[in-house]
């Protein structure tokens, strides 16, 4: 058996709603092992496929998600280690917001909250 590595893979699931139409897109990172690059592509492609889903939405009109894209796949290696980085994104200042050079930050006081993962 070949040795299998971690990969992730950034998925976009696209929110449809009857008589809407697409109503949000949503990006989901997954973990998973995979021997290679081949197989890492179609285990990502069976999880964003496993993720769709369907309901009646709170008005009873039908909500389907369903799979958009695989956006990105990426080696992790054989091992995660603690503290890995495993996604990171640019986020723009609001717009008119002034941070100082110098400015200082309190990030001990920080209340996180969850991603709803």
């Amino acid at each position: 058996m070949k040795n299998r590595d971690w990969f992730s893979a950034m998925l976009r699931m696209v929110v449809l709603v009857e008589g809407v139409g697409a109503s949000r897109r949503v990006r989901s990172l997954v973990l998973f092992r995979a021997a290679d690059w081949a197989e890492a592509r179609e285990r990502a492609l069976q999880l964003g496929l496993g993720a769709e889903r369907s309901y009646p939405g709170g008005t009873g009109e039908q909500v389907r998600w369903r799979l958009e894209a695989v956006e990105t796949i990426d080696l992790l290696g054989a091992e995660i280690v603690d503290g890995r980085e495993v996604y990171a994104e640019p986020v723009d200042l609001d717009f008119g917001e002034a941070v100082a050079f110098d400015a200082e930050f309190r990030p001990e006081e920080s209340e996180p909250g969850q991603s709803g993962v």
